[in-house]
């Protein structure tokens, strides 16, 4: 699939975040957004997953799938965590398959997520994201709440998504770029203009 911002343009009232600006996605693999809070790296996601509408320009294609783990877990709290990773569609033995490389038993798989802790839940999260049937891959801070140790072990899942599909990360930690293999978009200015240029890590 390729996805592409063409000469976008968005504000919240009269605070401007991006200004005719254009944006061609790989076809395949990770792009990171990095930048000072506020930069509008949260704001390029959404208008990626069409949670936002531009005020002017368009993105192509309009239809696209997009799965996205936000800042916020936002599971469903009366499901399992099994049950959230295949609330999309996803089969249960790809869920199952998933949680367990992110280190989550098959006992805490059947347990509501009020009785995870914070970062098993945003295992979960990325779980549900990774397994549903979708065309990219947003990721706003995925790891958040995870030590190293687990955020590397979830670096594999990403890049074996990103093998097919654009993913585009928001992150504030370095080496997790460097460790998927992102290129890097640095955002340093607001209002975003012009064109986004990547560059290798």
């Amino acid at each position: 699939m390729s996805l592409r911002m063409e000469h976008v343009s968005f504000a919240y009232g009269e605070t401007a975040v991006c200004r005719d600006l254009s944006w061609q996605l790989p076809q395949a693999g990770v792009v990171c957004l990095w930048g000072p809070s506020g930069c509008g790296k949260t704001t390029l996601l959404r208008l990626l997953a069409g949670l936002e509408k531009p005020k002017q320009g368009r993105i192509f294609p309009a239809d696209r799938k997009a799965a996205v783990v936000f800042q916020e877990d936002r599971l469903l709290p009366w499901l399992t965590a099994l049950e959230n990773v295949t609330l999309l569609g996803a089969k249960e033995e790809t869920a199952s398959r998933l949680l367990t490389v992110l280190g989550l038993t098959a006992e805490e798989q059947q347990a509501l997520p009020t009785a995870l802790s914070g970062g098993q839940q945003r295992r979960v999260a990325l779980a549900r994201a990774l397994a549903a049937d979708s065309e990219v891959l947003l990721l706003d801070e995925p790891f958040n709440g995870l030590d190293e140790t687990t955020w590397r072990e979830a670096i594999p899942l990403v890049a074996e998504y990103a093998a097919t599909r654009p993913v585009v990360l928001v992150t504030h930690v370095r080496q997790q770029a460097e460790a998927v293999g992102a290129a890097l978009i640095s955002l340093t200015s607001v209002p975003l203009t012009g064109e986004l240029c990547a560059e290798n890590l």
